[in-house]
């Protein structure tokens, strides 16, 4: 475990958009990462809430896929036209994760840090995402938004079985950000193609493409 006052090594992060992201809210150490909060779908904290929901089908038994999604890394999920891993903290092991690094499989208290391309390279945000539970029993993933986002809420990743050589996977979202051109407009669009490259890349690696 890292010394909780450790400097950030920016050399190892390549995407501008996370550098800003950490300059805004003046995270610099492990320590600043530690004391980061997300912020999850409550129902009854006054916010209205949209909802967004996604399948996927995979061709393999669902044990396969769930343990895929347990073990995939986060440089091989979130990579495509869109979507980018910048670098991921681990609450549990008290350290960062890179690009290329060793990546030890999904489990609570990981900070995951994005970018986003919106824009054809022209627009580009970084987002922070947190897994905040891993259900076994369920197979369900559970991940909340990072403070200081853009907007607040759950996704929650549920993998279930539709025969022995078939899997479905459902993506749900609870999200707002309080302005209503980004919620109705803006956000089902980005969202929906980042997801989608998420979990083709997912079933990808599942069905051996």
């Amino acid at each position: 475990m890292a010394e909780v006052n450790s400097v950030i090594d920016f050399l190892r992060v390549k995407q501008k958009s996370v550098h800003r992201l950490f300059r805004k809210n003046k995270l610099q150490t492990l320590a600043h990462l530690a004391d980061l909060q997300s912020f999850c779908y409550d129902p009854d904290n006054g916010k209205q809430f949209h909802k967004h929901i996604k399948s996927f089908r995979i061709h393999a038994p669902i044990e396969k896929v769930w343990e895929t999604y347990k073990t995939i890394s986060p440089q091989e999920t979130w990579k495509g036209d869109m979507v980018s891993f910048g670098m991921m903290y681990s609450r549990r092991r008290g350290q960062i994760t890179f690009p290329e690094d060793v990546y030890h499989g999904i489990e609570p208290g990981q900070l995951i840090f994005l970018n986003l391309n919106l824009f054809a390279n022209f627009a580009h945000l970084a987002v922070g995402h947190e897994v905040v539970d891993v259900y076994e029993d369920q197979r369900h993933i559970k991940i909340c938004y990072i403070q200081n986002g853009a907007s607040v809420g759950t996704q929650l990743i549920q993998v279930n079985k539709v025969n022995d050589t078939e899997t479905e996977v459902v993506h749900e979202t609870w999200y707002t950000s309080g302005s209503w051109f980004r919620d109705k407009i803006l956000y089902p669009i980005f969202h929906a193609r980042a997801i989608r490259e998420f979990h083709t890349n997912v079933k990808r690696s599942v069905e051996g493409l």
